[in-house]
């Protein structure tokens, strides 16, 4: 190679490097731009997404409310029908009473043994039972404190007002249908 083929090589390798230079520039600003547009694109999926998620959210609770409306409506109507239902068989319409009286009867069953099992092993017998019951399901057993005691505070609210009444007039049929606040006090603490 002569001193002139040096001197043409030289233009072209500075040529062949600054157009490397160019590609090397073309290509970085490309992906550069391609990662912005996958950025983009990412964050754009992502807000759908989670637009979506939300819109599937509210529906479930929607549907979940709408459900729990109808469960309570079905819930009202069969303790209301229990409630005529006792009523009826107060008032003596044992054909009108439906299942309250079964129930009323299955209740009489279970009162007669308890008191079988009070006579035959004390009341110590009937606790040991009580607490082997509450250990077993402590859930139903708060839950059946719970209604025992609803029962008898409104049995004795009950007493308490017919006792008001029939005091309050002297034929005993009662003369005001007011009730009496409570007087009761609670413990300091």
């Amino acid at each position: 190679m002569g001193d002139g083929d040096r001197g043409n090589a030289r233009p072209v390798t500075e040529a062949a490097g600054q157009q490397g230079r160019e590609v090397a520039q073309s290509a970085k600003a490309e992906a550069s731009q391609v990662t912005d547009t996958a950025k983009d694109q990412a964050r754009q999926v992502k807000d759908e997404v989670a637009a979506q998620a939300r819109g599937l959210v509210d529906q479930a609770k929607s549907e979940l409310r709408d459900q729990g409306r109808s469960q309570a409506d079905h819930a009202a109507q069969a303790i209301r029908r229990v409630g005529d239902q006792a009523e009826a068989l107060a008032d003596g319409r044992p054909q009108d009473a439906g299942a309250v009286t079964d129930y009323v009867r299955r209740a009489s069953g279970k009162a007669r043994e308890l008191a079988g099992q009070v006579e035959q092993r004390g009341v110590e017998g009937v606790m040991n039972d009580v607490q082997d019951f509450a250990r077993r399901k402590p859930g139903a057993f708060l839950l059946g404190c719970a209604a025992a005691g609803f029962v008898a505070g409104r049995l004795i609210r009950g007493g308490a007002a017919s006792s008001d009444d029939s005091d309050a007039s002297p034929n005993g049929s009662g003369g005001s249908s007011m009730q009496q606040p409570s007087t009761y006090q609670p413990p300091a603490a």
